[in-house]
């Protein structure tokens, strides 16, 4: 099952979310401490703050009145002044020095997760890549970065609020029991309405957040392809689908959100204003009678404000964690995705026989088919010698050469290289022993240097040109205006396909591998290209083990030995002229319909 298919059969609980929220958050304990400390000390300064300020007013309407208290020979408006000042100073300086780390976490905790997830992805098995959507879990990995950054972040600003708000109702109890009173009811309507109406706002966000991720997945896919799309003169049909999908479609879904969340701002208004009128009223009841002064309203109003402020801010902040813990959970299915065992028990990092490969009754199938690839194969290939696989698509070549490398472990008998039993490897060790040219190159946005070089990082200069020179690139690259330094564009998009293969050619040379995989270099080239290609690959291929899959038989008539395989398993095997003078075989059909017919 996808990670598409497991969010829509089974939602993201609470606890999923907030363990992967910790998951990437436990690195900044430290600092998450200190947030808490900080957030503290502000909480105290904020919930003092319109008591003083309260008391304050009074000792002035006092001194108004011609009284002039006084303690340790200080008046005591002076004394309340700088009480206010030291409180305010210090909760300027507090918040300050917050706002300083918080910013710090909050760009360490996007960009780690970011590079994090990146490298969690580079080390999952193909198996993972090969049933994903890999612009799906980039897009569930950026999402997920900045939510969960914007959880933190709101709980450092709300949860000192929220702590305000108690020490806010232990001194607003002190000044008026009523009127405390008031503010409490006011705070419990809001919060009710809060609860009412974001009830199932959960569910429609995950909704409206799937909608996005599917049709954001589509119209990235016809940008990746924009090349087929222009073959196809799809331009206008790519973009009317991208404006009705993603801005007609997904809009209409969040728009619904919002107008939760325009309900809820009405709300918050209408509850504050209650709130402050139903004080203001029953205050000049109580300030008539000398119950109340005036300094004690204003410490009163102050402390409404201070109520509603972090609730109304909660409110909003309400969408922003529950995307969170959302996209929080839907990442942490990625990172619970196991890893490749790169050094498992005992691992071995070299073999006593190098470039042997074996296949002791290897039988093989894929986890999401349920159908064996490969049935009971077995063969041998000594160092040195070339080994051919030909067959018709789909008949287990691939799988076979992607066993040698390790990336998958067949589900019974063994694949032993250099004599060693590919489970007991050193994965990092076993590839770095293998060389691939493919079918389709993979070239990276950079120079063709940095390109020959990927995979041989601590090569020299001169050992990339000898390379070239060996593959027959080195004059093409010559002619370049800035030579080996000249950037081949996203994917080699710059470069033939011949090219391109010359310069993976150049890459498992500069490697000097022990075994070389050939799948199918030669197929997508004209006859003269693959004249210069077919060269390089025999150079390439001197004194190495080497496995050739070719559908183009004239590839593979050098081989020392051809494995015809059919239905996972060899149905023939032997040199290009033994294999031809089976009359009715396997090989001479093929050979009849893809060279014959031209000879």
């Amino acid at each position: 099952m996808t990670l598409e298919d497991s969010a829509k059969e089974h939602p993201v609980s609470l606890r999923e979310g907030l363990r992967g929220i910790w998951r990437h958050a436990r690195a900044y304990r430290a600092t998450i401490i200190l947030l808490g400390i900080l957030g503290l000390l502000s909480a105290f300064a904020n919930g003092f703050v319109p008591y003083i300020t309260g008391r304050f007013f009074d000792a002035l309407i006092a001194l108004s009145h011609g009284e002039t208290a006084r303690t340790a020979g200080l008046p005591y408006w002076g004394l309340l002044l700088a009480a206010w000042a030291a409180v305010r100073v210090v909760n300027d300086a507090v918040d300050w020095w917050s706002d300083r780390k918080r910013r710090w976490l909050d760009t360490n905790l996007q960009l780690g997760i970011q590079a994090e997830g990146f490298v969690h992805l580079i080390r999952l098995p193909l198996s993972f890549h090969a049933n994903e959507h890999f612009q799906s879990v980039l897009s569930r990995i950026s999402g997920a970065s900045w939510r969960i950054t914007s959880i933190m972040r709101t709980f450092a600003d709300i949860a000192p609020q929220l702590l305000s708000i108690l020490i806010g109702i232990t001194l607003a109890y002190s000044i008026s029991v009523p009127l405390a009173n008031v503010l409490v009811l006011g705070v419990f309507a809001y919060v009710l309405a809060l609860a009412i109406l974001l009830r199932g706002t959960a569910e429609t966000d995950i909704v409206a957040h799937r909608a996005w991720n599917d049709r954001w997945d589509d119209a990235a896919a016809a940008v990746e392809q924009v090349a087929a799309v222009k073959q196809a003169s799809a331009d206008e049909h790519e973009a009317a689908r991208i404006r009705k999908t993603l801005r007609g479609d997904v809009v209409k879904l969040w728009y619904r959100n919002e107008l939760v969340w325009n309900r809820m701002n009405f709300w918050q208004r209408v509850t504050v204003f209650l709130t402050q009128v139903g004080i203001f009223v029953l205050s000049v009841q109580y300030v008539a009678a000398g119950t109340l002064t005036v300094g004690d309203l204003v410490a009163l109003n102050g402390y409404a404000l201070m109520f509603f402020g972090p609730l109304v801010s909660l409110g909003y902040s309400w969408q922003v964690m529950q995307n969170g813990i959302t996209s929080a959970g839907v990442l942490e299915r990625v990172f619970k995705q196991e890893e490749e065992r790169y050094r498992p028990n005992e691992a071995r990092a070299s073999g006593d026989e190098p470039g042997f490969v074996q296949f002791e009754d290897v039988s093989f199938g894929y986890a999401d088919s349920g159908q064996p690839v490969l049935s009971h194969l077995s063969f041998t290939a000594h160092p040195g010698q070339s080994i051919a696989f030909v067959g018709e698509s789909g008949v287990g070549k691939s799988t076979a050469v992607s066993l040698i490398s390790g990336y998958y472990f067949p589900s019974g008998g063994r694949v032993r290289i250099d004599g060693v039993d590919t489970r007991r490897w050193n994965l990092l060790a076993l590839r770095s022993r293998i060389a691939v040219v493919p079918q389709e190159v993979a070239l990276f946005n950079d120079t063709i240097r940095a390109n020959i070089r990927y995979g041989a990082f601590d090569a020299s200069d001169e050992a990339v040109e000898r390379a070239a020179r060996d593959a027959h690139i080195h004059d093409f690259i010559a002619k370049q205006p800035k030579g080996y330094d000249a950037l081949v564009g996203e994917r080699g998009i710059k470069l033939s396909v011949g090219q391109k293969q010359r310069i993976a050619i150049a890459r498992a040379i500069l490697r000097n591998p022990e075994i070389l995989i050939l799948d199918e270099p030669t197929s997508a080239l004209d006859v003269e290209t693959e004249q210069f290609i077919t060269a390089s690959l025999e150079k390439l291929m001197k004194n190495r083990t080497t496995f050739i899959i070719a559908h183009r038989l004239s590839t593979v008539r050098k081989a020392d030995r051809i494995f015809v395989i059919k239905d996972g398993a060899i149905a023939e095997q032997g040199t290009h002229d033994e294999l031809l003078s089976i009359r009715g075989g396997v090989y001479r059909r093929l050979y009849d319909l893809h060279v014959g017919l031209y000879e």
